[in-house]
């Protein structure tokens, strides 16, 4: 693999820090100059919140690519800048769960309406591209994942119950394997939330490595920390802009180098 990588980020278990891995991991690889696109296919639209400019007009988001009444001609008109140098965001708006039944109308052509909107157009003009999926495995993750290239997976450290979402999302891939993407590949587990003291947390990292292997996850892990919970409550923020010398940065930095090397070789 080499330019245009297309990365969703999904887990259907709720507060397992996707949406914290999906801005902070692009930021990094931004910092880094690679040329990165945020699409985020969340209808609670938290990373358009943390990541669009106090000045962007919005006319076209998220909704309108997957609208079944809509016409995609100038992909251009959805990406805007964000808070970071060279990345950008399909941003997406709350209106956009009232989809899901016109999209299950339309199944299953709909389940390619993201790919047939953006694939060629992103793989040709950004590095990296990520998807910022829903805590579900819904009609929104079915276009993510028909979309991408591979799916990472993040998990909370001191969460069992999100070993339960890793195994949903992989037997989703399974059958959209079969149903129209042959050559999406399961990336890696990310480990979130982690801290090291806690006999849980080691447990359930234990537990992951054994069920799933620990070639298949991340080397790096990121820590637990307030701050991440100060940045969800603030607009307009990342690790990087809110506390860029914090342990939470410096896991998202060597996050951000380990992915890099996954696909130097590639």
């Amino acid at each position: 693999m080499g330019k245009g990588i297309i990365s969703a980020i999904s887990n259907y278990k709720g507060g397992v820090g996707k949406t914290i891995t999906a801005i902070n991991l692009s930021a990094a690889l931004a910092i880094k100059k690679k040329k990165v696109l945020l699409i985020d296919i969340d209808p609670q639209s938290d990373s358009t919140r943390a990541l669009l400019q106090n000045n962007a007009t919005i006319r076209k988001t998220v909704y309108h690519l997957l609208d079944p009444d809509e016409k995609t001609d100038d992909l251009q008109e959805f990406i805007h800048p964000t808070i970071h140098k060279n990345l950008s965001i399909i941003p997406n708006i709350t209106e956009t769960s009232g989809l899901e039944i016109p999209l299950a109308q339309n199944f299953p052509e709909s389940n390619l309406y993201l790919r047939n909107a953006v694939h060629d157009y992103v793989k040709e003009n950004f590095d990296y591209i990520f998807i910022d999926c829903p805590p579900t495995l819904s009609i929104f993750v079915s276009n993510a994942l028909h979309c991408a290239d591979c799916v990472i997976i993040p998990t909370d450290a001191g969460s069992g119950n999100s070993l339960e979402g890793v195994r949903g999302v992989l037997g989703l891939m399974e059958s959209i394997k079969v149903s129209g993407n042959p050559e999406l590949k399961f990336l890696k587990i990310l480990i979130n939330k982690i801290d090291r003291r806690k006999s849980a947390h080691k447990a359930n990292i234990d537990a992951i490595n054994t069920r799933f292997g620990d070639e298949n996850t991340f080397k790096i892990s990121i820590p637990t920390s307030t701050l991440f919970e100060v940045t969800e409550t603030i607009t307009k923020s990342t690790i990087f802009t809110h506390n860029a010398s914090s342990k939470g940065a410096l896991g998202f930095r060597n996050l951000g180098k380990e992915f890099l090397g996954y696909f130097k070789n590639k």
